[in-house]
């Protein structure tokens, strides 16, 4: 991209938003799959791109601008919901795993020690080590003294373990 900027007025931004906003939703709904989501990243961009029209690549080089803007748009959506999905999963898991700790002797007490239960030595620590206090894999392999590989696989396999005896009572907790 030039070192170029080009001052656009608002008619020919008007002109821009109508040229582009249709093959630009297209291509942000290419990335999200959900109309929505895709509207509102494009009209972000376009709201961003407003505040900033008078500092804008000039014309031959704004397409490219565009489609990377709402690239970077997209990709930023999809961060937002890895964190906010792994920040509920996480959230879920603690919330589950604190009620064997608590000693209740409600159903759903009963069914969480039962899985972790079902659990080897290792796995039941790697699984409180990552989920109650947060520990990496790295950190999980150092204090265990063994490799992160063994440390996936112990997680792997208990979660695939807490997912048999919790799938019905907490469907889409484990994933």
């Amino acid at each position: 991209m030039g070192e170029n900027k080009t001052a656009y007025s608002d008619s020919e931004f008007e002109a821009i938003f109508k040229s582009h906003y249709k093959s630009l939703y297209v291509f942000a709904y290419g990335y999200v799959m959900d109309e929505m989501e895709a509207e509102d990243i494009v009209s972000g961009v376009f709201s961003l791109l407003w505040e900033k029209r008078k500092n804008l690549p000039p014309k031959d080089e704004l397409k490219p601008y565009l489609y990377a803007s709402v690239k970077y748009a997209c990709l930023r959506y999809f961060k937002r919901l890895q964190l906010t999905d792994d920040y509920r999963r996480r959230q879920a898991e603690a919330l589950i795993l604190s009620f064997a700790e608590e000693g209740d002797d409600d159903e759903l007490a009963l069914l969480v020690k039962k899985a972790l239960g079902g659990l080897s030595d290792n796995q039941r620590k790697i699984v409180e080590m990552h989920v109650m206090k947060d520990m990496k894999y790295t950190e999980i392999s150092e204090t265990m003294n063994i490799s992160e590989n063994t440390v996936r696989t112990h997680l792997k396999r208990a979660y695939k373990i807490l997912r048999f005896y919790l799938k019905d009572t907490l469907p889409g907790i484990f994933l």
